[in-house]
């Protein structure tokens, strides 16, 4: 059974939000510690951690970075904050998905089991501890691991499984379909900007090493992979 922290002030939204998920057979626990919600997770240990904005003190963005800072838990913002700029914030933060209040029942259940089958169902790769490399880079994607010239760079769950496909896809580019079905199974349910947003951020962590690395745009397709000196094959940007 799959736990879950709800991490959410209203407290007849939190009853809600704990009896749908508990008829699915989730194990749910509401956060009583808004001052402290590392002290939380701790305590918990959930699987999944739903996450509201609106909080007390300081906001679910906040927390989002703290708690990131300290484990690769699978994080899904829930907020009233429906703007596009929000939705890239909660991404940049490091959550996983994002659910705009008022919610669909059936959407956030969805999002729910999304998350917890990328990061621990079939999609979480068993067979994924087998190394894939180009040239001066090496993936581990079970470990969510890259090592850049020699410089380990750790990666969140969602920027691993895109970077596996962009060096699956190397020499090539990779589609923004194929980006997409590799990153989040729901990805009927994804935003349209949530992959460039998480690209931005992969970008982030592959910059200033020692070996460059670039992932480049190409126009009206998707992206590809260059390392260090390699400019060859695939679809020119």
């Amino acid at each position: 059974m799959y736990r879950v922290l709800v991490v959410e002030d209203d407290a007849a939204l939190t009853r809600g939000i704990i009896g749908l998920l508990e008829r699915y057979q989730y194990d749910c626990t509401a956060a009583s510690d808004f001052g402290n919600l590392l002290h939380e997770v701790e305590r918990v240990d959930p699987d999944v951690v739903l996450l509201d904005v609106n909080l007390p003190r300081y906001d679910g963005f906040y927390w989002c970075r703290r708690i990131r800072e300290v484990s690769k838990i699978p994080i899904i913002i829930v907020s009233a904050r429906d703007a596009t700029g929000d939705q890239v914030r909660g991404i940049e933060a490091g959550a996983d998905d994002y659910l705009t209040k008022p919610f669909d029942p059936e959407l956030l259940l969805a999002k729910v089991g999304g998350v917890i089958r990328r990061a621990y169902g079939d999609l979480s790769s068993a067979d994924a501890e087998d190394a894939l490399t180009v040239r001066d880079l090496i993936l581990f994607p079970g470990r969510q691991l890259a090592v850049v010239g020699g410089q380990e760079v750790q990666l969140s769950l969602t920027e691993a499984r895109l970077l596996q496909a962009l060096m699956q896809a190397h020499p090539d580019a990779a589609s923004r379909d194929r980006l997409l079905a590799s990153a989040w199974e729901d990805a009927a349910y994804v935003e349209d900007n949530t992959l460039t947003v998480n690209i931005r951020r992969l970008r982030g962590r592959m910059s200033g090493r020692s070996v460059k690395v670039e992932l480049r745009a190409v126009r009206g397709y998707g992206y590809r992979l260059v390392v260090g000196t390699d400019d060859s094959g695939g679809v020119s940007a």
